[in-house]
């Protein structure tokens, strides 16, 4: 997490999004196992509608997204990096195969049978987000005043970070060097610094922040104030 680890994490986090994408647009080379040759006919009843489906998901580096929506009346699939659609064929009530390369997607229920979830080439699981990766907002001070704080390094109490606010944008210390990142928003609990590839994330429950997760999988808690 010092300047050179950040770096580091940014290209670690790169990396996935590349071998992500390139299997996702067909670049890799190799049989594609996961892939089925034809298009399979869809049943008669289709019982979830575009519309349940439709929404922008993340990939696991949580820096890159899919978004699937009507266009045109054909739902499609659209790579948010680059702006290529794929038009899908329904293949079963959740189920679609991307009409010319024939793409396995699968919906997923989650809690409340609400679609929350998407698996790609029979293995990669996208996960819906509720904001639009594409578009930065300003949250209120009021907003980010739950952020704000001390936080420790689940995997090394040794680390730490602080969060405050500096020119009404959410703003990350390194406590070891002193550095300095800030971070637009694209909900007032998702972040993302364009030049290290770095993205931000809170749960919160109860008006209070659980954890704070960045890049993958880096975990922080936040400290309580003395």
């Amino acid at each position: 997490m010092t300047t050179k680890t950040a770096k580091h994490g940014s290209v670690k986090t790169w990396v996935l999004i590349v071998a992500s994408l390139a299997m996702s647009s067909g670049t890799v080379a190799g049989p594609r196992t996961t892939l089925s040759p034809t298009i399979t006919a869809a049943p008669q009843a289709d019982t979830v509608s575009w519309e349940a489906m439709a929404g922008y998901y993340r990939f696991p580096n949580r820096a890159a997204y899919i978004r699937f929506f009507d266009q045109e009346d054909e739902f499609v699939a659209q790579q948010v990096w680059d702006g290529r659609t794929y038009p899908l064929h329904r293949t079963g009530s959740l189920t679609f195969q991307s009409s010319d390369e024939a793409y396995e997607i699968a919906f997923m229920e989650g809690k409340a049978g609400v679609i929350d979830k998407a698996k790609i080439l029979g293995r990669i699981i996208l996960e819906k987000v509720s904001y639009n990766p594409t578009r930065y907002i300003k949250p209120t001070a009021e907003q980010l005043k739950p952020l704000l704080g001390l936080y420790q390094f689940q995997k090394d109490k040794n680390m730490e970070i602080s969060l405050s606010i500096q020119g009404g944008k959410l703003a990350l210390r390194q406590q070891w060097d002193n550095q300095t990142i800030l971070f637009e928003a694209y909900s007032p609990t998702d972040f993302f610094n364009e030049e290290l590839t770095f993205p931000l994330t809170f749960d919160i429950e109860n008006g209070a922040v659980k954890k704070l997760t960045c890049f993958e999988s880096d975990v922080w808690l936040k400290k309580e104030a003395k």
